[in-house]
This record gives C-alpha cells, structure tokens and sequence, in this order.
C-alpha cells in the first residue's frame, strides 16, 4: 500500500482469509464493518473525515464514502504502515433509533445506485422490516420519506460529509486576510477535513457562480465582499449554494456597513470582541458570534531574544483631515464630537457605541436605533482619530521614561516620536513571518488594540505563541483568560504613566519575565492557536441546522 495506491483496511482478528470489499458489498451488509480500519492518512484529500451531523453509524458511513474511491480489504492482518494510518475502532453507540434514521439517510443518499441496481425495493423494505420489528415504524416512517424527499434535515446530513469553502486571496493589510484563511484551512486539513479554496487573486467573483447549487460543510470567508455577489436576477449568489456562512469582521461592523446591509440566508459573523456581537445583533440583526482569530505556532520560539521591547503596528496622523472635517460640521455636531473626544479620553475603556450615547445623553438626546447607526458610521473617522492618538501617546510613555522600542513600519517616517533616542525605527512593512520572526527574539512585545474594549487579537496570540511576554491594554475577555503579571503584562490607558515603571522592573528581572513569557506561551497553545479554532468551528457547524 503507497500514498498513490491506497488500501482501506478492516483488521477483524478472528476473521480468516483476506477479502476485498467494494461499494456493493459494503452497502449491502453493514456488519462487515467490524473490528478496526485503517484509512492511510492520503486518503482524506479525496474523502471527508467522519460525519458528525449523522445520529448514529457515523464510521460505517463514512467507509461507504471511502470505498467509492479507494479498494478496501478485510482481513486477520495489519497494514504494514499503520503509523501513517488514521485508525478507527467500529463501535456502535447510537439508539436503535439513531442507527435507523441513519440507514434512511444512506438509502436516501445512494438512492440513485440503489435505482439503478434495483437494489432500492429491498432496501427500503429491510429498514421498514426492522423499524417494525423494534416497535419503531411511526417514528421511521415519516423520517424517511423526509430523507427520500431531500428535506432541510437531509441537507444538513450531507454537508457533514461535504468541504469547508474558504474563501482567499485578499492582499488587504500585507496579506494578513489570507493567511487567516489559510491557517483555518490548514487546522481543518490537519483534523481530516476536506478544505476547497476559492482564490481571489486567481478567479474573477463570476467564477463563483459554478459553486451554485453545491452543498458545503460551511462556507467561511475573512471579511471578504463575496457575501454580497448578486446573480443577474439580483438574488444573492449564497442564497444558492448550501451551508451555514461564516464571515470573520476584524473591526467594528460599522466599517462593514455595507456589506451587513442584506445578507444571505445561514449568514454570521465570527467577530473578535464581545461588543461587536452584541452591536451587530442590535443595530444588524444578523447572527454574531464571538470567534477571535487563532494564532500561529513555529519551532522556534525559544531564539535569542536580542530586542528588549518590539512594537509592529501603523502611524496615522489624520489630524489635518479630522480639524478640516470638524470644521464643516455644523456647530451641535462639533459640539457633540468634542463631548465624544472628552469622554473617550476619560473614560478610554469604553467602547465607541457607549461613549456615543454618552455624548448624546449629556445633550439629552437620544436616538432611534438606525438614526444611531448612521451617526456612528458617520463620526467613525473621529473615534479613529482617537484610537491613533492613544497608540501615540502608549509609545510616548514608555519613550519618555528611556525606554528603548524597536518599531517596524513604513508610516512612521513623519511621527514626532522620532525625536527620541530611544524610537529605534526599522522601516519596512512585514508580512506575518517576519511579524513572527521578530516575536521570537522580543522579550516583550507591545500591543496597541484599535478600540477593542472586550476582546483578543491574533498579535496577542502570535506574540505569545514565538515566547515573547505580551503587554496590551486591560479588557474584560483578557482579564477572564490571562492573569496580569503571571500570563501577561496589562496597561490601563487612563494611567499609562504606571506602564513605564512596570516594563523597566521586569527588564531587570529575566526569570520573572521568563516565566511570564512561558505561562502565556502555554495558555496561547492550549485554548488559542488555529487548530483549537477549528474544533470550535466543527462544534458550530455541527448544531446549525
């Protein structure tokens, strides 16, 4: 047996001889699939894992899938390579029940070969035979006229069977988007599922038009406009093609105002922050889920560590644009913009949406929800405004106290923070390797957050994962899953001036910061790297019906 040549093997102990199986035999005699099989790892490129939408026979169904492709053997004699062999141990737990709402949907699937081989008769018949025998007809009965009929329920069985279609190619923000999607996909990969990409750097979004009609595990995309493609009669493209839609919204979904506007049928957004859910319930009312990015694990996080402090981010001076917009706002508006700026700089752990409404309500206005909305999307560029003051004024702080920061990016060229002899500035933009390169020699990597107020971001997680000790802004989520000062180093932008004195301490104290890195790094590999996420999407998927 060679990965070109692959053989699914039935170990049976006490079976005698050495058999070969195929589809036929497979479908028509259920009890042939006992004891151990041994599917060579090369053979979930062509076949899915097993389906854990079925109710019951999950390993006999999915050795039907594989022995439409590949030879199997039933035999008293191991294969060779079982190391390179994904074993499975036939045992039955399903209710009688279960077992028979699965033979439904198999007859219901093959019912074309069962037609064709004039097979379908008998077995319909046989399940019929044994619903009654175990007293379970009135059950059975309907359930398999729904399977036959291809009902909502039996369209959720097959896509168990079916690919993830991940959506990527996007260049956004040196790639950053597609290799979201790519980890995703390798995470799935790597737990046996079929994955199919569509590419946007290679196929127009018309290409997309021959996924309709098809049936998938899920349909994932990372911020990605696909969601939005209208057919010619105007009809959403998704709403033609089968499975739940997850769409990764990175920022606030004011910013992906327009693609939240109309959205196909089974559509969420998978978001990092825990207000951004509760905002797209409200203000969208679409599906939101909290699903932060995963982060990526390497071999070498344990290099040199030759830079103390590391920050990897943008500089935005958007002042000139901001003053020029306030001034052509009408004087109520400034007003309310200037109590928005007050409230976010004495109160920088609120969310925008809250520090809105506070602006409103000292006026003593209040808004309808959609008059909201559109405020919000309206003063969007005055809270960015404020979110870059902050990273400015974080870096400023440490900067002043003599604190050395290595700083990668091209937008810093301008930035007045250069006038320290401390601003240590290597001007190139970086995509997510050398992001990771550089994590593993920090000792501390800093992080600025864009205005996410309950949240984790996946250059906290990368950070953690190349061994370096994370310093980031304080929020409730973080505070439930890192322990400051055993896990994590936090700051609160109101008093930003305690931040300088705490970095300088742990420089001098390598053991403690150590410990800090390692406890971080291992919290990060167990609940928060991309094949953690893939779990937590195969448990989604699998109660969305």
């Amino acid at each position: 047996m060679t990965s070109t040549n692959p053989v699914i093997t039935i170990y049976q102990k006490e079976f005698s001889g050495h058999t070969i199986l195929d589809f036929r035999d497979i479908l028509l005699d259920e009890t042939l699939i006992s004891g151990t099989i041994h599917v060579p790892e090369c053979c979930f490129s062509s076949v899915s894992t097993l389906n854990q939408h079925l109710p019951g026979k999950q390993v006999y169904e999915l050795t039907l899938r594989l022995a439409e492709h590949f030879p199997v053997v039933l035999t008293n004699k191991l294969p060779q390579d079982t190391d390179s062999c994904f074993s499975l141990s036939v045992k039955e737990e399903a209710s009688e029940l279960h077992g028979l709402q699965t033979d439904c949907y198999i007859a219901a699937r093959y019912k074309n070969y069962l037609l064709q081989n004039q097979l379908f008769d008998a077995a319909i018949s046989s399940i019929l035979a044994q619903a009654e025998a175990l007293g379970l007809l009135d059950e059975i009965l309907p359930f398999l006229e729904k399977m036959l009929a291809g009902d909502s329920l039996y369209q959720y069985y097959l896509q168990g069977s079916q690919p993830f279609l991940i959506y990527t190619g996007d260049d956004t923000c040196y790639s950053i988007l597609s290799v979201f999607a790519n980890e995703l996909g390798n995470a799935l990969r790597r737990q046996h599922y079929l994955v199919e990409y569509f590419d946007l750097s290679k196929e127009n979004f018309t290409d997309s038009y021959r996924l309709m009609n098809r049936q998938f595990q899920a349909i994932i995309g990372v911020q990605t406009y696909m969601f939005s493609v209208r057919l010619n009669n105007g009809c959403l493209l998704h709403d033609s093609i089968g499975g739940p839609k997850y769409n990764f919204v990175l920022d606030h979904p004011v910013w992906f105002h327009d693609h939240l506007q109309e959205t196909p049928k089974d559509y969420t957004i998978f978001t990092l922050d825990h207000n951004y859910v509760s905002f797209a319930k409200q203000y969208y009312h679409i599906d939101a889920r909290f699903f932060p990015p995963g982060g990526i694990t390497t071999s070498n996080s344990l290099s040199e560590r030759s830079y103390a402090v590391t920050f990897i981010g943008t500089y935005l001076d958007n002042s000139s644009d901001v003053f020029h917009a306030l001034q052509e706002l009408d004087r109520p508006q400034r007003f309310l913009v200037n109590r928005l700026w007050l409230i976010m700089r004495k109160q920088p752990h609120l969310p925008a949406e809250t520090a809105l409404s506070m602006a409103l309500a000292h006026y003593g206005k209040e808004l309808p929800s959609d008059e909201f909305l559109q405020l919000l999307r309206e003063l969007r560029t005055f809270i960015l405004f404020i979110s870059y003051r902050y990273r400015t004024k974080l870096l400023e702080s440490l900067l002043a106290a003599g604190i050395s920061i290595h700083i990668w990016g091209t937008s810093w060229e301008f930035c007045p923070l250069r006038r320290y002899s401390g601003f240590i500035w290597h001007n190139e933009n970086l995509s997510t390797e050398q992001c990771l390169q550089i994590w593993q020699k920090s000792r501390i990597a800093l992080n600025a957050m864009s205005w996410h107020k309950n949240a984790i971001t996946e250059r906290i997680l990368n950070s953690m994962l190349q061994g370096a000790a994370v310093a980031t802004e304080r929020n409730p989520y973080m505070e439930s899953r890192f322990l400051d000062g055993t896990d994590i180093l936090y700051y609160d932008l109101a008093h930003l001036e305690e931040l300088p004195r705490r970095i300088s301490a742990l420089l001098k104290e390598p053991d403690i910061l150590s410990s800090i890195a390692k406890n971080g790094f291992q919290k990060a590999l167990t609940d928060h790297t991309w094949n953690a996420r893939a779990k937590e999407l195969l448990e989604i998927a699998k109660h969305t019906i």
